[in-house]
């Protein structure tokens, strides 16, 4: 007979046995994690493609990308966002690129690839724990709050975080073409959108590096020898000369072609009317720019100053206990009591300080106006919240530059995430909120420098303002998620609010797309008047903050598909007008034009969409401009009204 089997002869608990097989997994289950983290940043930028209907900005983009062109297109934004409006035009010709549908799914690829190509930067170059570079790059595509189909954006937000990257890899490694590579890219971000032309300012860092390899030298050496002093100041240069002439190449390349192709001097007048945008349009001056940057950094002092309170109060306290536990063992300090008790105060300390934390994020919402609401379709459930992770990580990242033991290449980080969030609100009217919009190369150079001050600073005047910290940012990290699980820029202002249930049957531009139901029902609706009355082949005049009616309803338009703008003059549009009246008085005269030419469709918006259009005299040229020409009223609706 055959001895039993004992049960569990080691004694130990099957969960303990599967915990140490699984620590002896290490490496798998990171790996799996790595690649699931991987996935989750590649697919979380396609969550709402089909959701929300916008007529201004992103069909704007749309319009522009499929009819490109001097005629179709404003020459003064063809030629200042030329590269955008190129890779878009090319995203147009692909399968499904005349729907809103393919297009949404085409430009979501660009913060795809940079989240991607971040979190890879940041995990195997950088060696940052994954979990912190999942959180930020996260939390970065969470706060990617304009449409995708602002390629000149994003675009512009993609060189800036590719020449980061490329930059310190090349001078840390010290591999010139790579720095000629960042250099080169500064250069294309001028086509991308010419208001990038301060970005040449990343050549700064090469300069900064400089001093601090310099001067991580000298300390070492303890002083060092003129030989030496010249090597560093010639490997400066050296850094310099690559950046610059990869700026140069680049930029002249483009220029070239764009010059053999539309004509220098069309292109120079297009560029040349850019700088009169600031006498139409506000926010577009240098001055402008750089006060509203300033102030909204300004801003945030008077909730930090307020914080700072509640995180002094919470360091006093432990401060105080630890200093009581360090001195009960002596004899002056034995009557307050035991060390048993004395070591319960410091836990109590610690937790009242973790509660004063949540009294600050409280103190922040418990207010007649609070920091910010829980209606996640609109921008004020975060962006309270993104201005002051802006200011925190201006602080963290400018000042440990300054710190004695900080390592060159550490200050070189430290540098050009500050460069990030800076520039990236340099170049439009947005002021800080482009830069909430450019979080993938700062913000997780942040968070690994909270985590190593909270990790690694035992200094206990600094417990409460940790606590601060963590309290701010898990904050963000929720409301930033929430945000973008929700969001969608589907016209914030106008429509926000309602249900995206219902789609448009009888437009292949709009199949796919949920939106709100009387967006759809008018949609359907002016979609089957133009079918059902052979409207679709007439160019197309649309105003009212429509901007990309030509897109949806697929019209050619008859000028700039966005007239209402403040940069559109309305000199330039009266000439337009004027123009199509002319073909029209000549083809009705019987002279010959060319080709038969029938006059364009007009398109209003009559809802309260239209309130945003400000300027009455583009009004009143466009209806005396209906009333000459003999215009009738053929179709009315909630929101359009059609002119033939």
């Amino acid at each position: 007979m055959s001895d039993p089997i004992e049960k569990n002869p080691s004694g130990k608990n099957i969960f303990v046995s599967a915990w140490a097989y699984l620590k002896e997994q290490d490496t798998l289950i990171r790996d799996l994690m790595d690649s699931f983290a991987l996935l989750v940043l590649a697919l979380y930028p396609f969550r709402n493609i089909h959701h929300g209907l916008d007529l201004w900005d992103t069909g704007y983009n749309y319009s522009n990308f499929e009819y490109m062109g001097t005629t179709g297109v404003d020459p003064m934004w063809l030629f200042s966002t030329y590269l955008s409006n190129a890779i878009g035009h090319l995203m147009s010709l692909l399968p499904y690129g005349h729907t809103v549908l393919g297009m949404n799914f085409y430009t979501a690829f660009v913060p795809a690839v940079m989240a991607v190509s971040m979190y890879i930067f940041f995990t195997r170059h950088l060696k940052y724990p994954g979990w912190i570079a999942f959180i930020a790059e996260f939390a970065a595509l969470s706060m990617c709050w304009a449409p995708t189909a602002s390629l000149y954006h994003y675009l512009t937000y993609l060189i800036i975080t590719f020449s980061c990257f490329l930059l310190y890899r090349g001078i840390t490694e010290n591999e010139p073409l790579t720095i000629a590579l960042s250099g080169g890219l500064c250069g294309l971000g001028v086509f991308v959108r010419f208001s990038n032309l301060p970005q040449a300012s990343l050549v700064i860092a090469i300069w900064m590096y400089g001093f601090f390899e310099f001067r991580e030298a000298f300390i070492k050496s303890e002083g060092m020898k003129k030989p030496s002093r010249v090597e560093c100041l010639g490997r400066t240069f050296r850094r310099f000369f690559w950046f610059v002439i990869g700026y140069i190449v680049c930029f002249l390349v483009f220029f070239v072609y764009l010059g053999i192709r539309y004509g220098f001097a069309d292109y120079i007048n297009g560029i040349a009317e850019l700088f009169t945008i600031s006498d139409k349009a506000s926010g577009y001056s240098t001055y402008e720019m750089l006060y509203k940057l300033a102030k909204s950094y300004f801003d945030q002092l008077y909730w930090v100053s307020r914080l700072m309170v509640f995180a002094v109060a919470g360091s006093g306290l432990y401060t105080f206990a630890s200093w009581l536990n360090v001195r009960i063992g002596k004899p002056a300090f034995k009557k307050f009591g035991s060390e048993k008790s004395v070591s319960l105060l410091v836990v109590l300390t610690r937790i009242l300080a973790v509660l004063l934390a949540a009294d600050a994020i409280c103190f922040l919402q418990i207010r007649k106006n609070p920091f910010v609401t829980y209606d996640y379709r609109q921008y004020w459930c975060v962006f309270a919240l993104a201005g002051m992770m802006c200011f925190i990580a201006l602080v963290t990242n400018s000042l440990p530059v300054f710190f004695r033991r900080m390592k060159a290449g550490d200050r070189l980080l430290a540098v050009l995430a500050a460069y990030a969030l800076l520039i990236s609100a340099i170049g439009g009217n947005n002021g800080s909120y482009s830069s909430f919009n450019n979080m993938f190369f700062w913000l997780p150079v942040t968070f690994k420098v909270l985590y190593d001050l909270i990790r690694e600073q035992k200094n206990t005047w600094l417990y409460g303002l940790k606590c601060v910290l963590v309290g701010v940012v898990a904050f963000f990290l929720v409301q930033s998620t929430l945000f973008g699980m929700n969001f969608t820029f589907t016209e914030t202002y106008y429509g926000a609010a309602e249900p995206r249930d219902y789609i448009v049957e009888y437009n292949r531009a709009l199949g796919g797309i949920r939106m709100s139901y009387e967006k759809a029902y008018c949609f359907e609706r002016l979609s089957q008047h133009i079918e059902a009355n052979n409207l679709s082949e007439r160019e197309l005049i649309n105003f009212g903050q429509i901007a990309g009616m030509p897109f949806y309803l697929q019209m050619t338009p008859a000028f700039n598909p966005w007239p209402d703008l403040a940069s559109y003059s309305i000199e330039k549009m009266s000439e337009r007008l004027d123009e199509i009246a002319e073909k029209t008085d000549l083809q009705s005269g019987g002279a010959e034009v060319g080709r038969y030419y029938e006059r364009p469709l007009i398109v209003l918006c009559v809802s309260d969409n239209a309130a945003y259009s400000l300027d009455q005299d583009k009004w009143d040229l466009l209806y005396d401009f209906i009333e000459k020409e003999g215009y009738e009223l053929t179709y009315e609706d909630s929101m359009f009204a059609v002119y033939e």
